[in-house]
């Protein structure tokens, strides 16, 4: 059986709310292994509580893989975390479905008679990962990017309680991000907001590109991606004349300036990853 606490889960099948009293601070270990246990079996929970009809070990092993981005999951795992259910109280059952030669999983929703399922809470683990993702943009220190991301870590905190904070600031002395090139972009706040705008908006663009700090060039292109290998930026697009011929792959720091123009083009399908395989830069 899994080792994360029945209690809250237990206490959500028998209809008693959490939400004024956030359970992480006392039922999520230290172990962060614990913690993606806690995540699975929040998400098979709601998996369940949203499925229409029994499902399979396969299409639940898939369902949970892509929510949480897991590598790997067993489907004896899967039996265990729905045991795990149904020994905290939920009607969980393994039935048969409509072929006949296989069982599903489902949630009896009519047997928990309107009860609400358990809020899920922020848990640790998701706080570090957030963290540690936080300290990665620092490449992007004032740019719209860490506006974002410093917007969000202010939400986060006012949400979470101060015991959980407080466990948060003691996982910074297990893990340490050494910033890559910080507020690279900086001084230029404005570039990969009016980039990403010409992008989202399908419009052709003329750039200034320098070369050797001297040489300026113009190029007027259909802009299709930025393209984030830290602390590299690069605008990925193709050239408005010549959209025929490969992609363009220019770096964000070589751009002097960028005009949005009136000219909207239909994006073509693209494989970002064999464009960067290929590694076709704009001539020097």
């Amino acid at each position: 059986m899994p080792e994360v606490s029945a209690d809250y889960f237990a206490a959500g099948a028998a209809g008693v709310s959490h939400q004024e009293d956030c359970p992480c601070t006392h039922i999520m270990p230290r172990n962060f292994s614990r913690h993606e246990q806690f995540l699975r079996i929040f998400a098979l929970l709601e998996t369940l509580s949203n499925a229409r009809q029994p499902l399979d070990d396969q299409t639940l092993i898939t369902a949970l893989k892509e929510r949480l981005g897991l590598s790997r999951l067993s489907p004896r795992t899967l039996h265990r975390d729905c045991d795990f259910l149904i020994s905290c109280g939920y009607p969980v059952d393994h039935v048969p479905l409509p072929e006949g030669r296989r069982h599903g999983w489902r949630l009896d929703k009519d047997a928990l008679a309107g009860r609400a399922l358990p809020a899920e809470p922020i848990t640790l683990l998701e706080l570090v990962a957030f963290m540690v993702g936080r300290e990665l943009l620092r490449t992007f220190e004032g740019t719209v990017l860490w506006t974002g991301i410093e917007s969000l870590r202010h939400k986060v905190e006012r949400a979470i309680p101060q015991p959980l904070l407080e466990r948060l600031e003691n996982a910074k002395n297990v893990f340490h991000v050494a910033a890559v090139d910080p507020a690279r972009y900086a001084s230029r706040p404005r570039l990969i907001s009016a980039l990403s705008t010409a992008i989202t908006d399908c419009r052709e663009i003329e750039v200034s590109t320098k070369h050797d700090g001297q040489t300026v060039t113009r190029h007027r292109l259909r802009p299709l991606r930025l393209i984030i290998q830290p602390p590299v930026v690069q605008l990925l697009g193709l050239d408005a004349h010549r959209h025929n011929e490969p992609p363009l792959l220019i770096d964000l720091d070589r751009i002097e300036a960028v005009q949005a123009l009136d000219t909207t083009f239909a994006p073509p399908p693209i494989d970002v990853g064999k464009v960067l395989d290929r590694r076709h830069v704009t001539p020097p």
